[in-house]
């Protein structure tokens, strides 16, 4: 398990005087997504972790191998952490071959023994035929694959990834989210992940820990964050829309539709997109972009009509929230107070859900 407790203060800026106070514990396996804003101290953290900033005061710790301690006056060099960390922009050595990149990361063996070893790990980021191209002659998303594949064959302990995906389209990010999962299945290091990219977090993440001005201001399972917001920095965060983590069931192209399942067994109509059948996705709808029926409504232009229960039901200001469970899905849906007392809902109503197709849209 990755401990981390850092206190790292900077001194005034031009934006003014910024101070790090978080402390969590990652589990030993698995992918550990920060989240949160532009200048929340996700990377700040990273850097601390990997020891390219140094905490005022803390401890960060993988088990029993102890990186820092203000303490004991331990402070590991980089090299002696044994971490890899992918950044954003690459960082690939514009001379070198895309194997020979991934050459320099292995520790051990002769030229020929590194050369396999970095061939394995292209192989594995599908970039064999790749193995003799520099990278100035590599899409974006190639690059990003050899970084992964370098930063990986230095058999690091734990992996931290800053942004990765920030500079690829659409499609690209949507086959690396495959690969970073199908990546640390196989190593079994913990990976911590900077992002602030719904989909990136709910697609890899098992563990998210929300950042607010250097402070860890949520922390949970990722689904359960996001739909749960314990606060007004994290509402604004996560934002304020339902967002589901679901799959492709089929297409009706000349429909314009497309069946996606989101939870287990929530099936629900979408627009239509082009991804395969069985790929996974993430999809948002907008919690005033659900209409509440006491009645199931047929003649109706909303292609989804869900029934399900109330299970909770707040007022804020001018507006009420209710919360709806359907197929076990819970649905966020926003509505005037007028409208309550006019359909007299209370918690434990049985209600149908009218969602437009058009309503729901791929989150990237």
């Amino acid at each position: 398990m990755l401990h981390a407790a850092i206190q790292k203060r900077f001194a005034s800026g031009g934006r003014g005087a910024f101070a790090l106070d978080i402390a969590f514990d990652a589990p030993p396996q698995g992918v550990t997504i920060l989240f949160g804003p532009s200048g929340s101290g996700k990377t700040t953290t990273l850097r601390a972790v990997a020891g390219i900033v140094t905490p005022d005061a803390g401890r960060i710790a993988l088990g029993a191998h102890v990186f820092f301690d203000s303490q004991t006056h331990i402070n590991l060099s980089i090299q002696q952490r044994r971490i890899g960390f992918v950044f954003q922009d690459y960082a690939l050595f514009p001379h070198l071959t895309a194997e020979e990149n991934v050459a320099f990361g292995v520790r051990h063996g002769n030229v020929r023994a590194r050369g396999e070893r970095a061939r394995e790990w292209l192989a594995l980021f599908k970039l064999s035929s790749a193995a003799n191209r520099r990278p100035r002659t590599l899409s974006g998303g190639e690059q990003q694959r050899v970084a992964l594949a370098r930063a990986l064959a230095s058999e690091p302990q734990l992996l931290l990834l800053d942004e990765p995906l920030s500079a690829v389209d659409a499609a690209t990010r949507a086959e690396l989210l495959a690969e970073i999962a199908n990546a640390q299945r196989q190593t079994r290091i913990p990976f911590l992940y900077v992002t602030h990219n719904h989909a990136e977090a709910l697609r890899l993440g098992d563990h998210l820990l929300v950042l607010h001005e250097g402070r860890i201001a949520q922390e949970g399972a990722p689904l359960d964050v996001f739909n749960r917001p314990h606060s007004a920095p994290v509402a604004r965060a996560v934002g304020t829309e339902n967002i589901f983590a679901g799959r492709v069931i089929s297409h009706r192209e000349a429909a314009g539709i497309t069946l996606i399942e989101v939870g287990e067994g929530c099936r629900i109509e979408a627009t239509y997109n082009a991804l395969p059948a069985g790929m996974p996705l993430t999809v948002g709808v907008r919690a005033e972009d659900i209409l509440i029926a006491r009645e199931r409504i047929t003649q109706t232009s909303a292609r989804n009509v869900l029934a399900g229960t109330i299970t909770k039901l707040s007022q804020e200001d001018a507006r009420s929230e209710l919360l709806v469970t359907s197929s076990g899905v819970n649905f966020k849906v926003s509505i005037t107070p007028a409208t309550v007392a006019e359909l007299g809902l209370q918690t434990g109503d049985q209600v149908y859900l009218l969602i437009k197709a058009r309503a729901f849209h791929l989150i990237t």
